[in-house]
């Protein structure tokens, strides 16, 4: 990790602990600790919402070969799956329950800096966004690099995973997206836009958006 992702990783940290979300970075005194593999993603956050712990690879944003790196997430959620590491929080184990990307624009509801085309789930053609509209299952406004970034990265997950009870696959974004209208430079509470095992109804993956 380099002095610019370091700064990012304290930012992100200082905006999930604004609102209610407990954070823990890979450096530092108060850190989260891994066994049994060097590997290891930027932070790790705790949702009280959710009860969830989530595993996330940090980049900066503004260069969209670091942010497709990071979609070396898929290797840590593999090595995890595996039993090939282990995270403690204060020497207690946890269970990691998604693995996202972030970045300093997840505060503003992309993953991309220069991504400026919002797509409305309105405007769309597909009978499933419309019902995951309906249902609240998607964020009513996505940008168009973030969003396509996102279903490449299910996509080359969807190769690995199994049809079983497994940590998800995401990235965080803001709630912004649920405004009727997106102000450019507004920064609003963190949202995870993953995709989850789930057994309530039908066991399935289920893509959800979360208010962390």
């Amino acid at each position: 990790m380099n002095q610019k992702e370091r700064v990012v990783c304290e930012q992100l940290k200082k905006w999930f602990n604004r609102y209610n979300i407990d954070c823990w970075l890979n450096f530092g005194n108060d850190k989260f600790i891994t066994k049994d593999c060097q590997k290891k993603p930027d932070l790790i956050i705790y949702s009280k919402k959710l009860n969830q712990y989530i595993a996330l690879e940090v980049k900066p944003g503004d260069i969209s070969k670091d942010i497709h790196d990071a979609s070396k997430i898929i290797e840590y959620w593999e090595d995890y799956t595996n039993g090939k590491i282990e995270y403690f929080i204060d020497e207690k184990k946890i269970n990691i329950s998604s693995f996202c990307v972030a970045t300093i624009n997840s505060m503003f509801g992309k993953i991309f800096k220069d991504d400026d085309n919002l797509l409305s789930i309105d405007d769309s053609n597909d009978a499933w966004k419309r019902t995951n509209k309906l249902y609240g299952l998607e964020p009513l406004w996505e940008y168009r690099r973030t969003h396509d970034y996102l279903r490449g990265l299910w996509s080359q997950w969807r190769k690995k995973r199994k049809r079983e009870q497994q940590p998800g696959i995401g990235i965080i974004l803001s709630v912004i997206l649920n405004s009727k209208e997106i102000p450019t430079d507004a920064v609003s509470s963190p949202l995870m836009f993953d995709m989850q095992w789930e057994t309530s109804l039908k066991p399935q993956w289920k893509v959800r958006q979360k208010n962390l």
